[in-house]
């Protein structure tokens, strides 16, 4: 879909370009939240699953948009080295574990048997895993256990989930900014999202004549 002519002015990091790189951003968002979630808890964890299954998802989504991103991203280089970048995965599988063993695996659970391997436990300061109290349970017990999240099988069992699901997204990125520098570009550079064109440069003395413009018109 085409952007609209009036905003032909506006600016944005080539990153925010790509839809790949928003969704890892909204998976990133879902990582914090489970973070917060841990934090918070107290003897019942009744959202974290819904979380997780959103994260994983999304994290998982945001691989599935190279091959949209290579169509309809706005710069050539860009569509060609997304191209390219979602080939290196599918070609070089073992070289990508978090993708096929985690994240791939994982989404597709979710989807086709609403199953997923992340549990709950608690853990005590020295790591020992404790089964999840009770209500009454954890009111009168002098236990310094936390809540964690635990792969529970598959090639990543016995990891911290979060930990795994923070290298996910890092894994993610990594690949959609080797892609965009292979084409020649800074993730952080911002271009026109109508054009794809270099941001105008502001010199000085057009910044002095900004400031003067406002002060008066304010």
């Amino acid at each position: 879909m085409a952007t609209p002519k009036h905003y032909a002015n506006n600016y944005i990091p080539v990153k925010y370009m790509l839809s790949s790189y928003r969704a890892l951003a909204d998976g990133r968002s879902g990582i914090r939240h489970l973070e917060h979630l841990l934090a918070e808890a107290s003897y019942l964890l009744s959202e974290w699953k819904i979380v997780w299954n959103g994260t994983c998802t999304t994290l998982r989504t945001s691989i599935d948009l190279f091959q949209r991103d290579a169509r309809f991203c706005l710069s050539e280089g860009i569509k060609k080295e997304i191209k390219a970048e979602w080939k290196l995965i599918k070609d070089d599988a073992h070289a990508h574990p978090i993708y096929w063993e985690f994240l791939k695996k994982e989404r597709d659970s979710i989807v086709h048997e609403y199953a997923w391997t992340a549990y709950e436990a608690w853990l005590e300061p020295d790591g020992t895993v404790q089964s999840p109290p009770t209500i009454l349970g954890r009111m009168m017990a002098d236990s310094e256990a936390r809540p964690k999240l635990l792969m529970n099988s598959g090639q990543y069992a016995g990891q911290d989930s979060i930990e795994l699901l923070r290298q996910a997204a890092d894994w993610v990125e990594a690949r959609i900014f080797d892609a965009i520098e292979r084409a020649g570009f800074d993730p952080e550079e911002k271009r026109g999202i109508y054009d794809f064109r270099e941001m105008p440069s502001v010199n000085v003395e057009q910044l002095g004549l900004l400031a003067h413009y406002a002060t008066r018109n304010g």
